[in-house]
């Protein structure tokens, strides 16, 4: 990573209004995701914890990486992060660090499997997941100009319908919002579309964890949906259903969830073609997301 780091360095010393770097790499160019500068984000949230939220978001990041995609993920729950920890790496440098005026925003960005990128975030700061209003707007306006270097942002936010969490997942081109068939998650998921839907209308798509069988998966989301149309007057999207894989808690422990073990397991195969279900979204040119997340929030502090 120490060569795009070095990039995104030289990159800051340019205004953030400058024009976007070039492309590197393969790119599908099939595919209307970026390649003009353009990052599509992509908030990854839940209305409840322990629905496998994070691990989703870094299997469709691996997934996408290997599609050749520039990726980026952005763990948001800044205090309680995990994405590291599921990788079962230490990044020497971490957000924190960065709120903390130790190194600037390059040096904590790691490299991930596939080419992927990761910004970590810490685990057990209470200071994190408190940031005040003026921090955490200095963080995203350093944050837009790393956007421009990638295609795809994934954001992994906190679960549940915190401030951060619904402005993170709110400001988003996309919203995915990870359920369970469990009457908790469905609940959760609920609550979580009805604020994000008071925020903004933006896209939400439905990804189904954990179903015992496409009827079970299909059968959640259709609940979901039903409760939306009918008190919200919304239609959500299906994006997936990945099936119960008692694998995936091995994966987990072991800290493999990168290894191609865990690619080819069910898990992994139907998070790939989410992945690709994705890539084929179409996505109109707008505001970066940090942009937007700046105005939506109004944190006029850091500009």
């Amino acid at each position: 990573m120490i060569d795009q780091a070095q990039k995104l360095r030289e990159s800051f010393r340019q205004p953030l209004s400058g024009a976007p770097l070039a492309q590197e790499g393969p790119s599908d160019p099939a595919a209307p995701i970026g390649g003009s500068g353009t990052c599509r984000s992509i908030a990854v949230t839940s209305g409840k914890g322990g629905v496998g939220k994070s691990n989703i978001c870094l299997s469709l990041g691996i997934a996408l990486s290997r599609m050749g995609k520039k990726v980026l993920i952005l763990d948001a729950d800044l205090g309680l992060a995990n994405i590291h920890i599921l990788l079962g790496v230490s990044p020497a440098r971490t957000l924190y660090h960065y709120v903390n005026k130790e190194c600037s925003l390059a040096d904590v960005v790691s490299q991930g499997p596939s080419g992927l990128s990761i910004v970590p975030a810490s685990s057990g700061l209470e200071a994190m997941a408190n940031l005040e209003p003026m921090q955490l707007g200095l963080l995203v306006r350093e944050l837009a100009a790393l956007e421009r270097h990638y295609d795809i942002l994934l954001i992994d936010t906190g679960a549940g319908i915190g401030r951060v969490v619904t402005e993170f997942a709110g400001a988003a081109d996309l919203a995915l919002l990870v359920v369970t068939p469990e009457p908790t998650s469905l609940a959760d998921a609920y609550a979580m579309v009805k604020v994000l839907y008071a925020k903004r209308n933006l896209p939400i798509s439905v990804l189904v964890n954990m179903a015992t069988s496409d009827k079970e998966g299909k059968e959640t989301f259709d609940r979901l949906d039903a409760l939306v149309v009918k008190f919200l007057s919304k239609r959500l999207r299906l994006l997936g259903i990945i099936p119960f894989d008692k694998e995936v808690g091995r994966f987990v422990r072991r800290q493999s969830s990168s290894s191609p073990e865990t690619r080819r397991s069910a898990f992994g195969c139907q998070t790939a073609l989410c992945a690709r279900a994705l890539v084929g979204s179409p996505v109109a040119a707008r505001e970066n997301f940090f942009s937007r997340f700046l105005s939506a929030t109004r944190l006029k502090g850091a500009q």
